[in-house]
């Protein structure tokens, strides 16, 4: 996680999926989602999909284009 709380995606899934951590700061977005085991498994397997070097939206899967200026 950004701020290092949580050391695995498992672990981000669960600490989202209880609606975070309450402080006065906490988006009123982001709430209990109450997943079951199975639905938490299928969201890290999605997530760590993305990691794939085949995936379609892997860094470095198409050429990059630079901005020309005017």
């Amino acid at each position: 996680m950004h701020d290092g709380s949580q050391k695995t995606l498992e672990g981000v899934v669960d600490y989202y999926d209880q609606g975070g951590r309450r402080n006065p700061f906490l988006d009123p977005a982001i709430y209990p989602l109450h997943l079951t085991d199975q639905e938490k498994s299928d969201l890290v397997a999605f997530l760590k999909s993305l990691d794939n070097p085949d995936c379609l939206f892997s860094p470095g899967r198409f050429p990059r284009v630079e901005a020309s200026g005017p």
